[in-house]
């Protein structure tokens, strides 16, 4: 029996409510950080609601990709408990690589990739989803981008037939459900490791099963307005030599919120937007995959953007690099 979106959809919006009675009885809250760009206890780990709906997929479509959907339980599994506790870095990553491993099996990765590229792969995979997470610091930032990438997704499979529909609209009911929590200026839920993490595995899996369809690079280019500010971000700090890892607020998107002081959901709008323009411009207007020398020229000119924006807002605010 294939249930109705709009079964679906309030099926998630009664596990939302659910959660967030529960959480705030359980103070499973996140708490302003030097980190944070909020200042209120919120409800932490609304995200869940997208491991529930892949598990609600799961369920309705006769129990298909079973091993993915086994990576996304652990890997949302860990992230929970990373949002409730600290939980080494150590396990985080071994569990991430789990997941990854489980999510290239369920698309016979391994059969069809050469050992010698997995490592590559690996690096890529878990690189992108700390990346994602570490992105997730705004009110609406990764619930837009989520919808914004799904959204592609199904305008790509139009014309080239690669993705599950039913899945990615079981997750666009998720993010809107859980955007209703969050898409404000003062969010009642904020997405948590598990939003954030179990996003990018999916992000990853749909990814890696088009590259596998199209073997070219320039796939990535669905994450690369994300994938310019997390990675310059990381270059710039590693350059001033510091540790990476650490809660910091050297991200473009933060600066724009906590020295600019521009508003949450407008920012997380210009990001979806920029995201949006790239994938109609460059993958769904000519229904093609870019060349990789339109893939190089399009990092470069988000590169220039992010470098020369936050340029100005240090000048501007007399910040030290």
């Amino acid at each position: 029996m294939v249930l109705s979106h709009s079964i679906i959809f309030l099926s998630l919006l009664l596990a939302a409510f659910v959660y967030f009675k529960l959480a705030n009885r359980l103070n499973i809250v996140d708490k302003p950080n030097e980190r944070s760009s909020h200042t209120n206890l919120t409800v932490r780990g609304g995200g869940i609601l997208i491991p529930i709906a892949v598990l609600l997929w799961w369920m309705v479509f006769d129990f298909q990709h079973t091993w993915m959907v086994l990576g996304i339980i652990v890997i949302s599994g860990i992230s929970m408990l990373d949002d409730i506790y600290t939980i080494s870095s150590k396990i985080r990553f071994g569990i991430q690589f789990l997941a990854l491993s489980l999510a290239f099996y369920d698309l016979d990765v391994f059969a069809q990739i050469h050992w010698a590229g997995l490592p590559f792969l690996y690096f890529i995979g878990l690189g992108t989803i700390n990346a994602i997470n570490f992105m997730d610091g705004i009110n609406g930032i990764t619930g837009l981008y989520g919808l914004v990438f799904l959204g592609s997704l199904l305008a790509v499979n139009a014309y080239k037939d690669l993705f599950d529909e039913n899945l990615i609209h079981y997750e666009i009911s998720a993010i809107c459900v859980f955007l209703l929590f969050n898409l404000r200026k003062k969010a009642l839920m904020f997405a948590g490791d598990i939003g954030s993490i179990s996003l990018a595995y999916l992000i990853i899996y749909f990814l890696m099963q088009w590259y596998l369809a199209e073997p070219t690079w320039t796939v990535i280019l669905f994450l690369s307005v994300f994938g310019s500010d997390a990675f310059l971000t990381i270059l710039e700090r590693l350059k001033n030599r510091e540790n990476v890892l650490k809660p910091h607020r050297s991200h473009l998107y933060q600066l724009l919120a906590n020295e600019a002081k521009k508003g949450h959901v407008i920012i997380a709008l210009v990001y979806a937007i920029l995201q949006m323009g790239v994938n109609f411009f460059w993958f769904i207007y000519p229904q093609s995959t870019p060349s990789s020398l339109t893939g190089v020229l399009l990092l470069v000119g988000l590169g220039a953007i992010y470098l020369i924006v936050k340029y100005f807002i240090k000048k501007r605010y007399q910040i030290q690099n």
